[in-house]
């Protein structure tokens, strides 16, 4: 074997271990997490155990805690929530399904969130999908102001 068929090897070597370690790595992290989820889950048998019936507003509060808790865990993990009434509308984290006329919000801002979006080390895993203002006596959907999803074409 030559010199530079023992360098190779050694190279090959070398990165068939690091692609190992990064590989324990990963599965250790998602280990970690699903974990984390079980937790959760086993929050949910806990108060399904008990039922509503016993207590409506106790089962809602176990259900709100269960929740808080749970965002709690992914906010430490990193997990950003997108999508908050009152702010303006971002085609980059916002995905309109609805604009509606108001004489009180101003243009462009998010009157209602549809379901929340998501972010994660500065990227948009999921955008919110929410219902923005437009100024009151405008058409729905024909502004072509409020985002990119606008398909009618409409200019200023």
């Amino acid at each position: 074997m030559s010199d530079s068929d023992m360098v190779a090897a050694r190279l090959g070597y070398q990165h068939a271990r690091e692609l190992a370690a990064r590989d324990a790595g990963h599965r250790a992290e998602l280990e970690r997490l699903l974990l984390l989820c079980a937790d959760t889950l086993d929050d949910f048998d806990r108060l399904l155990g008990d039922g509503p019936e016993r207590d409506a507003e106790a089962y809602r509060r176990g259900v709100r805690r269960i929740a808080e808790r749970f965002e709690t865990a992914l906010r430490g993990e990193g997990l950003e929530p997108i999508g908050v009434t009152g702010e303006r509308a971002d085609p980059a984290t916002h995905h309109v399904v609805e604009v509606r006329p108001s004489a009180s919000a101003k243009e462009d801002e998010v009157v209602q969130v549809l379901q929340r979006g998501y972010g994660h080390d500065g990227r948009v895993l999921r955008a919110a999908r929410v219902v923005v203002a437009v100024a009151d006596g405008e058409r729905a959907g024909g502004s072509g102001r409020l985002t990119g999803n606008d398909t009618e074409g409409e200019q200023e």
